[in-house]
């Protein structure tokens, strides 16, 4: 049955509510328990029809890094995509080339980085990534995944997230949650694999850190065991960066936060700043080994997400965003373990860089703490995304947030939460 959400004060908001749920089917839309109606959104904010305000914990799921409306940012998009038709199929433009070797240079510390495939959605990209390593390996019908991945919902993607599959070729290993065990165990799993199905293993897929799950970031050494793994048995390692790129983990890619080089990588999200654009990056006898139009659909390499790609990758340069990501990521950190200390409902903090998961005791709780925040004061509040892994907050503002905003907004947490 459909939940439908009113709010007190909201007449606008509550009439797009109820028209949303007349004329869109309620599987369009993640469930959350505020469905804020925005009217606009600049900065680091999100104003709603009724006039309120919210600090934005979320940046669009992992996508506005830079935040809302960023001014060097959407001067350089219409600079690079000026003149230019917004597809590019059967064709192609100066700009989907020169953003493609713009993003394999700002990879330079992976030497795997060598060839592109675009893609309009990280699901996408991830199928197209799984469809290079089958091919490139067509005797070899085994995928592992590490367990409770999330990689997208459709096809192949949906074949290798969570912790069964309706594809009988899926094996899934372990991924370190808070019950981790020693390096010697997940090393056993995989060993038990190499000699279950020699020669057959097509591929190893897994995400830098658990998201959906509820933000479980594991020990430095799992994602090195990993790879040495697939180096020994020459099997292509696919990192999927969908969520984690472009400075969300403290470095401008997750690969280089957990020290390996994939042989593949999966961009998406934050890659555009806003635009839908994903890109597979990586070793060109992988890339390659599709033929004309097999990895072709109409929106890949848009103008508009390589125009995209392109000005956020000179806004990094310019701005440092990593190097100051790095800084508010500490005063992240420290604000939600000042929250955690303050609030016993809070039973865990897990993250890095500017990533986090704030653990709730319950599912019932977490969807109050979203109300409260989002009804901080009359008039001013903070944004969360529903929780997505029950009772778990994930917490990713824009790379962009202030010192004072980040102050505010745990200023409005601290007065709100008093309520739960």
């Amino acid at each position: 049955m459909s939940r439908y959400i009113s709010h007190d004060g909201e007449p606008q908001g509550n009439a797009v509510r109820k028209a949303m749920r007349q004329y869109i089917g309620r599987g369009q839309s993640t469930y959350t328990p505020t469905q804020l109606v925005v009217s606009k959104a600049r900065g680091r904010y999100l104003y709603t029809v009724d006039g309120r305000r919210l600090l934005d914990f979320t940046s669009g799921v992992l996508v506005h890094n830079l935040g809302y409306g960023h001014q060097k940012f959407e001067k350089y998009y219409k600079q690079y995509k000026k003149g230019l038709p917004r597809n590019a199929y059967n064709m192609v433009s100066p700009l989907q080339v020169e953003a493609s070797r713009l993003l394999i240079k700002s990879m330079r510390t992976n030497p795997r980085a060598q060839q592109i495939l675009w893609a309009a959605s990280g699901s996408e990209g991830i199928q197209k990534a799984m469809w290079t390593a089958l091919k490139r390996y067509p005797e070899r019908p085994i995928m592992v995944a590490t367990r409770f991945g999330f990689h997208g919902k459709k096809g192949l993607a949906g074949d290798v997230t969570g912790d069964t599959s309706p594809n009988p070729n899926v094996r899934f290993i372990s991924f370190p949650l808070d019950d981790s065990q020693p390096l010697s165990f997940y090393q056993a799993e995989l060993d038990s694999l190499a000699k279950t199905y020699p020669g057959k293993i097509a591929l190893l897929i897994t995400e830098p850190y658990l998201g959906a799950r509820g933000s479980y970031h594991p020990p430095h050494w799992y994602h090195r065991l990993l790879q040495d793994w697939c180096n020994t048995h020459d099997i292509p390692f696919i990192f999927d960066e969908v969520q984690s790129c472009f400075g969300r983990t403290g470095n401008m890619y997750a690969y280089e936060s957990y020290c390996v080089q994939p042989d593949l990588v999966v961009l998406g999200k934050g890659l555009a700043n806003g635009e839908p654009a994903a890109a597979v990056v990586g070793r060109e006898d992988l890339i390659s080994v599709l033929e004309y139009g097999e990895g072709s659909d109409t929106y890949s390499g848009s103008t508009n997400a390589c125009a995209a790609v392109c000005a956020a990758l000179d806004v990094f340069k310019e701005e440092k965003i990593v190097n100051k990501a790095r800084k508010s990521g500490k005063r992240l950190a420290a604000g939600l373990l000042a929250l955690a200390d303050m609030f016993p409902f809070i039973t865990a903090v897990r993250g890095e860089g500017m990533v986090y998961g704030v653990e709730m005791r319950n599912d019932a709780t977490a969807n109050q703490c979203v109300l409260e925040a989002y009804r901080a004061t009359n008039n001013n509040g903070v944004h969360f995304l529903g929780p997505l892994a029950g009772n778990v907050l994930r917490v990713g503002p824009p790379l962009t947030i202030t010192d004072n905003e980040l102050d505010a907004a745990f200023a409005l947490l601290e007065k709100a939460w008093q309520r739960v």
